[in-house]
């Protein structure tokens, strides 16, 4: 009967990759092209048709046009010279607005008994003042002392009558001189039929109320202003092929928002677009090139892709606002800097770079060709990301923004210098500007930065220095509640901890992030913490493994990495964290269970791989850091009799095993980092369990020689794990 094998198929069947790679390429393609045309379009509808050639071809309103523009087609041109004459005739023409002042109305009724009383009279210099004040016509003059007795006193009452009714209507309402007049000559028309009689009422009416009526200037300006806006403009027909702008010809700002509508600045609105196209996608073809080659993390995550394009894209359109305002240089300042510094925190340094000089070229292009802008904004923009790197803690954010507002200031000063047409000793007199420029420029840059790196850090899974430090405080609820339930595991965490750190600085590691994955390899052990040996002392539990099969001992031992990854997950640790915790024990053999199976298998063959880690192997340098530091701290700890060179050899045997056991093949490590490792982890080991103590004497009894020679004995001090870390 044939034997069938129960090894493993080697090589490993590797699953179909067709489909995710397809996958990753469309996701890669759609991120670009959306970035490409979110570029273009915010560079073209800044710059607008007229900006998109060439410096000499541009259109500027108040410069002469550098050529003819000739109508494709048939069209309607606004003529601007007779639209304006038209409405400032129509400012001129437009009527005063009057109103009634009720106070001085309440005169009124006097002043007209007693003009009514000089014109009947007919004589006198007091009716020749009074007339030639009011202008009263000749023909009313003569004609009222001529009037019969009985038709006077009928007209005196009726114009008292018409004084009333006038006051009412007027009050509270606006009118103009022609509204006042007519209203008289209607009301008098109704009251007498002879039109010297009335005449004589409109005239001497209008003469009483005359000092009550005021000018309002603000109504009169509103009327002013509607009588300009309902004047039409004056279109004029130009047919196809005509000149519609000669070449010399003062463009004004009507001219160029006409030629722009109706698309008369180029041939085809796409013929200047497609440059500024072009342009974009070989930016960010370039970026994505990079990308592939320098910047491989990111280019395998589209998460990432995307969050870099967000930032380009947002950072632009912030540029492109304020632009062509007063506040340009400032929104250069703050908006540029600021995304980059969140680049370079988030996606890393290489990342920043690059896009630093893809939005400051982009912002010179989109201000016009300024040379000045793209200057100002990269060089501000390296500064930045030179400063961000060192605001953690935050007790240094303090000199790398002052570093920040003096490179913002410098630059200023410099560019304004080096202005045409500018002397240096101007520069001075707009320095208080500059200054402010620079601060607000340096401050906005900063809290933007640090703003975008706490909002988008855990929605895109990226783990910042910041959140690292939070996470190796001794106050955090698991690293407290690893010291109440696993005190032995919390220690020996603390101290693969400080040895991990070291070893990390000594060969250019990420040192914090190894430090906090170090504190935190262990905690699957919180399941139980009983079954783990450094547990049991503290916590008053027997070895219980004495009574379980290897099997299920190596089974609960290795159970602690997965447990561990499902802690981690619930107290949403890092991604980072969580990878190096699952592999810092890689393909391991759980030696101890191993070799205890084997001397109770009575000749039975056991198989190494069933009492290995299930993996996987380290994929970093400081995964393999906390691996290595892991295994000698532990190995180190059981000696008996630890001396400097039993403890070297320790540590290398450690190591060559580990590299010949294939854990470090996954692992950009060298032998000059592994050589390196040795050194450091010999050095720390060595000062924590080699340094002993003077024993001291009993004093009880003894004189003051025994107590003289207590206080001058020297004490050698125990080495810390911190303070032998290189460069600490």
């Amino acid at each position: 009967m044939k034997r069938t094998s129960k090894l493993p198929h080697w090589p490993p069947r590797l699953p179909d990759m067709s489909r995710w790679f397809r996958w990753q390429i469309l996701v890669k393609i759609l991120i670009a092209l959306c970035t490409t045309v979110a570029l273009t379009l915010l560079v073209s509808l800044h710059l607008d048709y007229y900006q998109n050639g060439t410096i000499l071809a541009q259109f500027r309103a108040g410069q002469p046009a550098p050529r003819n523009i000739v109508a494709h087609s048939a069209i309607t041109w606004l003529d601007a010279d007779a639209t304006a004459r038209n409405r400032d005739r129509a400012t001129q023409m437009a009527p005063d607005i009057f109103t009634l002042d009720t106070k001085a109305a309440g005169d009124a009724p006097a002043t007209l008994e007693l003009l009514l009383l000089r014109l009947r009279d007919g004589k006198g210099q007091g009716l020749e003042l009074l007339t030639s004040a009011r202008n009263l016509s000749p023909e009313v003059i003569n004609a009222a002392p001529n009037i019969a007795a009985p038709a006077w006193a009928r007209l005196s009452q009726e114009a008292h009558a018409l004084l009333t009714s006038t006051v009412q209507t007027l009050t509270g309402a606006a009118f103009t001189d022609a509204d006042f007049g007519a209203s008289l000559a209607g009301q008098a028309a109704g009251r007498e039929h002879d039109p010297l009689h009335q005449q004589l009422l409109r005239e001497t009416v209008h003469a009483a109320l005359l000092p009550a009526v005021g000018k309002d200037a603000a109504l009169t300006k509103a009327r002013e202003k509607a009588d300009v806006k309902a004047v039409a403009p004056v279109m004029r027909p130009v047919r196809q092929n005509d000149i519609v702008i000669h070449q010399g010809d003062v463009l004004s700002e009507d001219d160029l928002r006409q030629l722009t509508a109706k698309e008369l600045l180029t041939p085809a609105p796409m013929a200047h677009l497609l440059p500024v196209a072009c342009l974009m996608f070989f930016a960010v073809l370039a970026l994505g090139v990079f990308a592939r080659h320098s910047l491989t993390a990111i280019y395998a995550s589209p998460r990432k892709l995307i969050l870099l394009s967000g930032i380009l894209i947002a950072v632009l359109i912030s540029v492109t606002m304020g632009l062509g305002g007063s506040t340009e240089t400032l929104v250069g300042l703050i908006a540029i800097p600021a995304g980059c510094m969140a680049i370079a925190s988030l996606l890393g340094l290489p990342a920043a770079i690059v896009a630093t000089m893809l939005l400051s070229v982009t912002t010179g292009l989109a201000a016009g060709h300024q040379f000045n802008m793209t200057l100002l904004t990269m060089a501000s923009a390296l500064a930045g990301i030179m400063a961000i790197s060192s605001i953690w803690p935050a007790s240094r954010a303090i000199p790398a923004v002052s570093g920040l507002i003096a490179v913002n200031l410098l630059l200023l000063v410099s560019l304004a210098a080096l202005s045409p047409g500018v002397e240096f000793s101007s520069v001075w007199s707009e320095i208080g500007r500059l200054t402010r420029d620079a601060v607000l420029g340096g401050l906005g840059a900063t809290i933007c930065a640090v703003g975008t790196i706490y909002i988008l850090a855990r929605p895109f899974g990226i783990t910042t220095h910041y959140q690292l430090m939070e996470l190796s405080n001794p106050n955090e609820p698991l690293l407290r509640r690893m010291m109440a339930e696993a005190p032995g595991s919390y220690h020996s965490s603390v101290m693969v901890a400080n040895i991990a750190e070291a070893a990390a600085y000594a060969i250019g590691a990420d040192a914090l992030l190894t430090r906090v994955a170090a504190m935190y390899h262990d905690i699957g052990k919180l399941r139980h913490p009983g079954f783990f040996v450094e547990n049991q002392a503290p916590l008053g539990i027997d070895n219980i493994h004495q009574r379980l099969t290897p099997k299920l001992s190596y089974l609960i031992l290795t159970s602690h990495v997965k447990e561990g990854v499902e802690i981690a997950r619930e107290y949403r640790l890092p991604d980072e964290v969580i990878g190096i915790l699952r592999e810092h024990h890689g393909t391991t053999l759980a030696a101890y269970f191993y070799h205890r199976a084997v001397s109770e298998s009575r000749g039975a063959d056991i198989a190494e791989h069933e009492f290995r880690y299930p993996g996987p192997k380290p994929s970093s340098r400081e995964s393999a850091i906390v691996m290595l530091a892991d295994s000698v701290q532990a190995s180190v700890k059981s000696l008996k009799e630890p001396t400097p060179n039993r403890i070297e050899n320790m540590v290398q045997d450690i190591i060559n095993n580990r590299l010949a056991d294939g854990q470090l093949a996954d692992c950009d490590i060298t032998l000059r980092d592994l050589r390196r490792l040795s050194d450091v982890l010999t050095r720390i080991l060595t000062g924590l369990y080699t340094y002993t103590r003077i024993e001291y004497p009993d004093i009880k009894g003894e004189g003051a020689r025994s107590r003289v020679n207590i206080n001058t004995a020297t004490t050698p001090a125990p080495i810390e794990p911190a303070a032998a870390a290189p460069g600490r």
